[in-house]
């Protein structure tokens, strides 16, 4: 193997070959598996293929006399987290923060995984890894800080999905999937007093057909008011950022007024918490910087 003897955990990126080489993976002629773009910073984040369809995108097919190349589409997502547990009990208590996010979201909200514990060998010794099966979600990454216009749902449907103008029901069924998006997530924290990280780039998808989800579901956070900055175990502020994320969702897209009266906001989003937020987030991608320039 590419990486024997080293913590999958620790390598920076997998190929194909090394997860097919994973003592917990079944050998099997009829997937194969491939980096997905976005390799998360706390799993390692593989497409899940059928072996024809990647020979189809590779060798091409022939349709009506000419040859084509069409792209394999994923059945399935396969994250392998690099969280390290030291008991299978913190691995099910992740597991029920996942559960946590589907009670609340429902599985029209989010990428739904089947999550699973694993024994990892690769290291020598007996290794509990979290891993998870995820649906695959077809669509564009909503980015709400790069949304544009004072339509902005009409803008990005034309920019980032088929390049025409949307038509209503479309746009209809985006606004009401977006409103019924927020109201789920501010029952959760309201009831939970947690709130799942929104605010990671890609984490939000639009379907082509105007429904928002969540896709990335092992970042649970807690929300509290007690004038401390949460961060998270990468030393993010994604609590805060993933409220300013509702609020930009509510006020840009959703167009609600009186915002600034939430208790909600109003404590989140002072200009005090707003400015120790933005100092934190500097130094949080001031040091991924440093990082990438020592390595």
């Amino acid at each position: 193997m590419k990486h024997k003897n080293r913590d999958i955990r620790d390598i920076a990126s997998l190929t194909g070959e090394d997860v097919a080489r994973l003592n917990f993976i079944i050998d099997s002629d009829k997937y194969c598996f491939r980096k997905h773009y976005r390799q998360g910073m706390r799993s390692h984040v593989m497409e899940v293929l059928l072996t024809q369809d990647l020979h189809r995108e590779t060798s091409g097919e022939i349709v009506d006399g000419m040859r084509i190349y069409p792209r394999a589409i994923p059945r399935y997502m396969l994250r392998i987290l690099r969280t390290r547990f030291t008991a299978l009990e913190e691995a099910l208590e992740e597991i029920k923060t996942y559960s946590l996010v589907v009670e609340f979201m429902g599985a029209e909200f989010i990428a739904v995984s089947n999550e699973f514990v694993v024994e990892y060998t690769g290291t020598g010794q007996s290794e509990i890894v979290l891993c998870g099966l995820q649906e695959y979600v077809h669509g564009a990454i909503l980015d709400p800080w790069g949304l544009a216009g004072n339509a902005p749902l009409e803008v990005f449907f034309q920019t980032r999905m088929s390049g025409e103008r949307p038509d209503a029901r479309r746009m209809t069924k985006g606004a009401e999937s977006i409103a019924v998006f927020v109201e789920r997530m501010r029952k959760m924290i309201n009831e939970s007093g947690y709130i799942p990280d929104l605010a990671g780039n890609g984490n939000l998808i639009m379907t082509r057909y105007g429904g928002i989800k969540l896709v990335d579901i092992n970042n649970i956070l807690r929300v509290t008011e007690n004038g401390t900055i949460l961060l998270d175990d990468k030393g993010y502020p994604s609590c805060d950022k993933s409220i300013e994320v509702l609020w930009i969702l509510e006020h840009e897209i959703l167009k609600k007024t009186n915002l600034s009266d939430d208790p909600l906001y109003r404590y989140f989003l002072s200009e005090d918490r707003l400015e120790r937020v933005r100092s934190i987030e500097h130094e949080f991608f001031e040091s991924l910087r440093s990082s990438a320039s020592y390595h």
